[in-house]
């Protein structure tokens, strides 16, 4: 198994997301799932193949802490940087990095990390 040296370090989470084309891209919107997430970027899941080195704006939900908390969510703007075939799970895998979070979304999500990183099977 290959060494993880990516900074920050990835967690394998499970969140909905949003990926929003700018209107220039005229495509729609993708729904899906992270795959793992870092402060840095995300890996998702998804069925749909798009080009690389393209800007968009990703909407991140991470999950409830409580029933009845508001939901959050966490706007990025990102560069999509890879888009690859994984057979294993029959779909695209594609790559975000992530470029500038809208308001407080950094701390948020670095909170919210920070607070994953307890549980078994997170950190990779």
């Amino acid at each position: 198994m290959a060494i993880e040296n990516r900074e920050p370090r990835r967690r394998v989470v499970h969140w909905r997301i949003a990926i929003v084309f700018d209107e220039a891209e005229k495509r729609p919107s993708i729904h899906a799932h992270t795959h793992d997430l870092s402060l840095s970027g995300a890996s998702v899941h998804t069925d749909h193949n798009v080009a690389t080195n393209t800007l968009v704006t990703v909407l991140l939900s991470p999950p409830v802490a409580y029933e009845g908390e508001r939901q959050k969510v966490i706007e990025i703007r990102a560069k999509l940087v890879y888009s690859v075939y994984s057979g294993s799970n029959f779909c695209f895998r594609i790559g975000l990095n992530f470029i500038k979070f809208k308001n407080e979304g950094l701390q948020i999500l670095k909170d919210m990390l920070d607070n994953q990183s307890d549980s078994p099977g997170y950190t990779r």
